[in-house]
């Protein structure tokens, strides 16, 4: 891709996308970015809770200096292969960094960034080992989503349940060596181009295409084979692919943000649909890790720039606007199929949930979802990453950087450590708080006295009606662990800039449909966003005046041994 490419070569599609008047491009940047001064520990937003952790890009600083007081120490343990950018946000906090090598989630104290993959020789991670004070960047079941052939399985099973014309973004695909037959009396029938995928590789191992019942290899270890989209939209003859950044917060209640920026990774040589082209992988593989070999990849120095074999999302949707072509719709259908991707899982992750996490202080997981573009520019899913890669090129920086750290703030991440009442007297007067709440993992504990139990039970009956537990919300309906879910929602939504929250939303019930079991907390969120969705400031008043009256506290101890 020439470093002087012009967004006037765009090739024809058989239907027109919505068009806008179009616009003049021009080199110059156009995303700006704003610094900010940030207080390295802030105070919650509501009273008796314990105070966060703040996390910086490199262009923003600390109103307290670049360096972490001495008398605070704080650890961060990283597997090893942590990408860079990790650990230099980490770096600008003052962490110290301590290496994990045992991968055993029992050794773990504190903070932690794992990067194990999700691949055939992966056992099963117990996450009932994980201590109260530990935060990771995992969650149980996930391969019900990052492995292909049960990301297959799930998305059949949604499709049969509720349709094609609902579950109509995923190519089709079959799963060897159980779908064998059937995959090849649908090649005979019809001659298309098919891809197949090893379930659990990445970079593009293991990828051929093939249009013959005779290329499927006979095998007894897992392959998915997936209709290839043989028609998809080019930038100068070009194929690319989507990186997007999902992150997932909670699965109880679903809580699902998206990045606003990503990565838009482009094949190195000029695409073709003839057979005699399928072995060229710089022509049909758009994975970073396969083009950087060819010798004519560029890279791209300039994020706002047209330019090279890598853009910034922001700057797709740019040339997009100046082709005079509306992004908004696709913007739109990509949440869309990110939130019906997520509640793929949902099943498997809720049922590993329920039997090993103890704490929602415990779990998160980012995702890196790529998504092709057809003709029509209608969005496909392709796969979701595990562990996405973090590069330090330009470019990823660029992108990355200000992600990663809002990642870590929309997480929200505790002093965990037990500290001397003489420390806590000085991050309270260095940070301008009151009084320094430590950190109570009862607070995020799952477990539930007798009487939530019952009233959870009561109002997730098939036969309550919406408009019965959209009254959940109301101030005299609230228990402690109901505060407690929904300030933790408020944290959360506070502290995003360039992620947006797809879930919960305010027709939540439209999505959560697509699940086998429907949570309390989902409907509890379904109804404060219904509430103070338009009216956060009151809801969090309302939430501050709760936790000044110790609501939040209550139902934290234990007694009854049913519990």
């Amino acid at each position: 891709l020439p470093s002087n490419l012009c967004p006037t070569k765009r090739r024809n599609t058989k239907r027109k996308p919505e068009k806008r008047t179009k616009t003049t491009c021009s080199a110059e940047p156009q995303f700006g970015r704003h610094k900010m001064r940030r207080k390295r520990i802030r105070p919650s937003l509501f009273p008796n809770c314990p105070p966060f952790l703040t996390f910086i890009a490199p262009f923003d600083t600390y109103d307290d200096g670049e360096k972490l007081p001495e008398e605070i120490c704080l650890t961060w343990t990283v597997a090893v292969g942590t990408s860079p950018l990790v650990l230099e946000c980490l770096q600008r906090f003052g962490f110290r960094i301590n290496q994990w090598t045992s991968h055993a989630l029992k050794d773990l104290r504190g903070p932690a960034w794992d990067h194990l993959l999700v691949s055939e020789k992966c056992g099963n991670v117990n996450f009932a080992d994980i201590g109260a004070d530990v935060k990771i960047n995992k969650l149980p079941g996930i391969s019900a989503l990052c492995r292909k052939d049960r990301l297959c399985t799930n998305y059949r099973w949604l499709q049969d349940q509720f349709g094609g014309k609902v579950f109509n973004f995923f190519p089709e695909t079959f799963n060897i060596p159980e779908d064998l037959a059937v995959l090849k009396q649908k090649m005979m029938e019809h001659r298309s181009t098919w891809i197949t995928k090893p379930p659990a590789s990445s970079c593009g191992n293991g990828i051929r295409l093939v249009t013959d019942p005779r290329q499927i290899p006979e095998r007894k270890t897992n392959l998915s084979v997936q209709r290839y989209i043989a028609n998809p939209f080019l930038i100068n003859g070009l194929k690319f692919d989507l990186r997007l950044y999902v992150l997932v917060t909670s699965m109880d209640p679903i809580k699902i943000y998206l990045y606003q920026d990503g990565l838009v990774r482009f094949a190195t040589k000029l695409y073709s649909a003839n057979e005699e082209d399928f072995g060229d992988k710089f022509m049909h593989l758009t994975n970073f890790s396969v083009n950087k070999n060819n010798k004519n990849f560029e890279y791209n120095d300039a994020p706002s720039e047209f330019s090279g074999h890598k853009w910034s999302l922001k700057t797709l949707w740019k040339y997009l606007e100046c082709e005079g072509i509306n992004h908004d719709n696709i913007v739109e259908e990509i949440k869309i199929v990110v939130i019906k991707t997520i509640l793929c899982g949902h099943y498997d992750i809720m049922e590993a949930l329920e039997k090993e996490v103890n704490s929602d202080y415990t779990c998160y997981k980012l995702f890196g979802v790529d998504i092709l573009l057809d003709e029509h520019l209608k969005p496909w899913l392709l796969e979701l990453n595990d562990f996405p890669s973090l590069e330090p090129p330009i470019l990823d920086r660029h992108v990355n950087e200000p992600m990663i750290a809002e990642m870590f703030n929309i997480v929200g991440f505790h002093i965990t450590e037990k500290l001397n009442k003489k420390i806590l007297k000085t991050i309270a007067a260095k940070y301008e708080m009151k009084d320094l709440v430590e950190f109570d993992p009862n607070l995020y504990s799952r477990e539930k006295t007798l009487i939530q139990m019952k009233k959870e039970d009561l109002l997730t009956r098939e036969d309550i009606l919406r408009d019965e537990y959209l009254l959940l919300g109301k101030e005299d309906n609230l228990t402690g662990r109901d505060v407690r879910i929904l300030m933790k929602a408020e944290e959360e939504l506070a502290e995003t800039v360039n992620f947006s929250r797809l879930f919960p939303r305010k027709d939540s019930y439209k999505f959560l449909d697509f699940v086998e079991i429907q949570s309390y907390s989902d409907r509890l969120l379904e109804s404060w966003e219904n509430r103070y969705g338009e009216k956060r400031d009151k809801g969090r008043k309302l939430l501050e005046k709760l936790c000044l009256k110790g609501v939040h506290l209550e139902d934290l101890v234990l007694d009854d041994p049913l519990c």
